[in-house]
Formats: C-alpha cells, sequence, structure tokens
C-alpha cells in the first residue's frame, strides 16, 4: 500500500496543485501527482517543466518512425525500464522507449505500446525478462530498429553502462546526436521516476505484474475457510485453451513465476495464487491454526470450485512447498487434474526437517524480521555454481530475496508447519495411476536430483507413467534461474 499519504488540495488552494490539474485535464491528479504534493517544490520541477517531466517525458525532436507509424522508438525504453525495474517493468523507448511495465507502470504503460501499433507478439518479447533479446541481426517479430532500441534500454536500465555495440546499433536507425542524448534522456527519466514509483508504491500498485498480450486478466480473492482469503489470479486466452495452476513454494509469492508465464500464455490458460499467509493478501490469509499439506490442497480445489475452472484441470504445477503440495493435491483431488509436475520437493520429510523449521523460524521472530533468514536462504536455493549468483548481484536472486525479506513472519511460520513431518507417499501411486507425471529438479539443489529421481523409479514400479527431468546448472527455482531450460522441459511434456 501507499507509503505516504496522497494529498488532494481542494481546487484554489493550490497554485501547484492548480497547475497541474489543468495540466492533466479531464484525468484530474494522479496517484503520482498526490504522492508528489506532499512537497510541492518536488511536485513543481518534476511535473511542470513543460512537455519534459517525470510525469510525461517527450523529446522535442522526433524519433524516427517505422512503418510509417508515429510512436517513436523513445516509447519502447519507457516500457522496458518500467518493466525491468520492480514496479515499472517494460522494455521500451515511449513504444519501442516504451518498455511494458511490470506494477504500475507496466500496467498503466501497455495501452501506449498498442496505441503505437506494436502487436501482442512484440509486447509479449517487450514484456520478457527472461528470454534473451532479439538482436537487429535477427530481430523479429521486432524490427531492426525496435531491437536495437529495447537492447539500448535493457542495458541502460540494468548496468548503467551501456556497451558501445549498443548504441552503434542504436545509432545507425537515428539521424543525429540530438536524437542520441534524448534517446539516453527518455530511458534515465523513466528509471528514475520507476524507482520513486516503486519505493512509495505509488498507486498501490507493488503486487501488479505486467498483462500478459492476447489474455483476459482477471484477480479474485478466494475465501478458502472462514476469515481466511487468497489472492488469485487468471490469465485466460479462451475457452477451449487448457488450464495449468500453479503452487508456489514457501516464502515467496505467485510472481516467483512471471519468468515462465509469457510463453506459457501462448497455448495455455494459467491461474497462479499466493498460498496462505503470503503476497498480496497475507493479512487475511494467515490462518488461525497452522497449515497442513492437505490444507493447502485443499484451497487449491476450493479455488479452482469458486472460480468454476472447468475440471480436470490439464496440469498442476509446483515447487519446493508447492511441489509437496501438487502431492498432496493428487492424495486428497486426484479427478481434478490429468497431468502433475513437481519441482525440487519430496513426498515424505526428513527427519531432520522438523527441527530445521523450528530454528528458521525461531530466527525470523527473535530478529522481527525475515530479513535474516532471507539471507541465508537465498544462497541456499541459488547456490556457488548456480546458473547466477546472489554474490555477483544476480537480478533473480534479489527478486527472490524481495519476496523472501517481505514474507510475514507469522504467515511463514504457519506455512512452515506444513512441512515438519509429513508423507504423502503412502498410496500416492494409486492416485497418479492413469495421469501423467514430470519431477523436474535444478542440478545443483542438494540430494534433492537424487530424491526425485528414486520417487520416479518407486512410481514407474508401482504402475505410474512418470518422468524425471534435471535442469542443468539451477538451483532450488529452476523456474527462475534457468527459465528457458526449464520451459524446454515442461512444454514438451505438456504438450
Amino acid at each position: 500500500m501507499p507509503r505516504i499519504p496522497y494529498q488532494n488540495p481542494a481546487q484554489g488552494t493550490s497554485a501547484i496543485g492548480d497547475a497541474i490539474r489543468q495540466r492533466r485535464g479531464a484525468r484530474g491528479l494522479t496517484p503520482l501527482d498526490q504522492s508528489l504534493l506532499n512537497a510541492p517544490e518536488i511536485a513543481a520541477s518534476l511535473l511542470m517543466d513543460g512537455t519534459r517531466s517525470s510525469g510525461r517525458f517527450a523529446p522535442r525532436t522526433a524519433c524516427p518512425t517505422t512503418s510509417g507509424s508515429s510512436w517513436c522508438v523513445a516509447s519502447l525504453p519507457s516500457r522496458r525500464c518500467t518493466i525491468a525495474n520492480p514496479r515499472f517493468s517494460s522494455r521500451s523507448f515511449a513504444s519501442l522507449l516504451a518498455t511494458p511495465l511490470r506494477l504500475s507502470g507496466s500496467v498503466n504503460h501497455a495501452h501506449v505500446g498498442t496505441d503505437a501499433g506494436l502487436t501482442p507478439q512484440q509486447l509479449t518479447v517487450i514484456r520478457d525478462l527472461y528470454t534473451p533479446m532479439p538482436t537487429p541481426a535477427s530481430p523479429a517479430p521486432l524490427s531492426a530498429y525496435q531491437a536495437a532500441a529495447l537492447r539500448f534500454a535493457d542495458a541502460s536500465t540494468y548496468n548503467v553502462t551501456v556497451p558501445q555495440s549498443r548504441i552503434d546499433d542504436l545509432k545507425q536507425h537515428l539521424k543525429d546526436d540530438q536524437q542520441l542524448l534524448e534517446a539516453t534522456a527518455v530511458v534515465a527519466t523513466y528509471n528514475m521516476v520507476s524507482r520513486l514509483l516503486v519505493t512509495l508504491d505509488v498507486g498501490d500498485m507493488g503486487t501488479v505484474s505486467v498483462p500478459l498480450p492476447e489474455t483476459e486478466q482477471a484477480e479474485h480473492e478466494v475465501e478458502v475457510e472462514e476469515g481466511v482469503r487468497l489472492f488469485v489470479k487468471v490469465a485466460k486466452r479462451d475457452g477451449s485453451s487448457p488450464w495449468l495452476v500453479f503452487v508456489n513454494s514457501l516464502m515467496t509469492n505467485q510472481t516467483m513465476w512471471d519468468g515462465v508465464l509469457p510463453r506459457l500464455s501462448k497455448k495455455y490458460n494459467l491461474l497462479t495464487f499466493d498460498q496462505r499467509g503470503h503476497g498480496k493478501a497475507s493479512s487475511s490469509s494467515v490462518p488461525p491454526q497452522p497449515c497442513t499439506l492437505e490444507i493447502l490442497a485443499n484451497d487449491v480445489a476450493t479455488i479452482l470450485s469458486k472460480l468454476s475452472i472447468p475440471t480436470p484441470i490439464h496440469a498442476i504445477i509446483g515447487v519446493s512447498q508447492g511441489g509437496a503440495t501438487a502431492l498432496a493435491f493428487a492424495q486428497h483431488h486426484s479427478p481434478l487434474f490429468a497431468r502433475l509436475i513437481a519441482c525440487d520437493t519430496q513426498a515424505t520429510s526428513p527427519a531432520a526437517n522438523s527441527k530445521a523449521w523450528d530454528e528458521r523460524i525461531a530466527l525470523a521472530r527473535s530478529r522481527s524480521s525475515m530479513v535474516p533468514l532471507a539471507d541465508v536462504t537465498v544462497p541456499r536455493w541459488f547456490p556457488s555454481g548456480a546458473a547466477s549468483e546472489l554474490n555477483k548481484g544476480g537480478r533473480r536472486e534479489f527478486f527472490i530475496h524481495d519476496m523472501v525479506a517481505s514474507t510475514p513472519i507469522e504467515g511463514f511460520a504457519a506455512g512452515a508447519a506444513a512441512l515438519q513431518g509429513y508423507d504423502v507417499a503412502p498410496g500416492l501411486a494409486d492416485k497418479l495411476k492413469g495421469k501423467e507425471v514430470l519431477l523436474v529438479a535444478g542440478e545443483r539443489d542438494g540430494a534433492l536430483p537424487g530424491v526425485l529421481r528414486g520417487l520416479k523409479e518407486n512410481l514407474e514400479q508401482d504402475g505410474v507413467d512418470c518422468r524425471f527431468e534435471v535442469v542443468p546448472g539451477c538451483g532450488h527455482l529452476p523456474m527462475v534461474d534457468g527459465a528457458e531450460a526449464w520451459l524446454d522441459i515442461v512444454e514438451e511434456f505438456l504438450a
């Protein structure tokens, strides 16, 4: 929620407020305006400098157009800057420089690209932070100019120092150095604003993800038991596309799947949700009693029922605690799915688990913060030698670190109880017969590759159609640090 109050001075009581209103027209004061009006001088300096402002930055000279369209590749970077930052998530120059924003920026700017002529396929590329970007030499579905602008905005946003090769690629499509300066200023300005929006959570959009092109998206709060409501998001292509349901790891929320959803959304309807005590509805989702895997599995069934999702769904996909929940879902709700993917999990908790989770809960409570737990957990999830490492500044690790650190302590404690002393192995094979099962592990996720290989062998001996795959170079969350390799495995299985 917003971290400072909005200021909405009455007409005639604030010269700066009145001037901003006049500039905004029928829209009136935006959440950004009302936040900045806590310091009117800052609002004036940022919002009232003609057409050059953080509220609406527009270069005085137009960048070259593409295919006769009037949008400036400047719209692309704005979208990329917003997507690449936790709040502003997009790869864009106003359309090229107008990156698809992931939070308020991403959501608010997606229409800029559409209005400027970007296709759904191009928007998908712009919002996808995990797939390697198109190059000017092989730009499809972008143009060479768009690809150059996107790569320029991405480098400026993530690395600050832009490689000379990316500047040279972009300059091939620009008229002069003034346009290069303006392109750079567009990216820098959107990055500045995105950081302000993220820090102050302007517009209460801190958990909003970038829209998935060509899908109808909806958000719900589903009451799974009296007083316990879970935040659910649905991205629906059409009534005939198969449904996939995703179940998160403990100490994360549904945004952990953001790196794989764009590609999967091209063929499937998608449902993600925040488990009890986690995510957007965490204040109303901390259960009155400790969780069990059966309770968590029942939550999935309740969500499907209350949202009228057709069953059997094509697949339930879970990782870590979510993988164990998927196995428990098979135990208790076998008719509701056709395929199951369980990643980096096990069917029976090790004997030492109970004590380990007690110690982790005690650490968080003793420090009144989840940050110390995030500090020790994330390097374990992304071990040395994995695809990327926390101590090397990997973006994905920091994304997960922030997620763990922001988990409510009591939500974590209630959820961790489900991992203490569970066993879903007895009778599991009988429930999985007639289903298709895929077990996946990150190569560097400790003992879990061996554990899941053993589970696969046991299930096969009992007549279950089961596969096991390893994602090379990855740790505990291969859909995060090895999204493309994970997708290659998963999409083949789902087809």
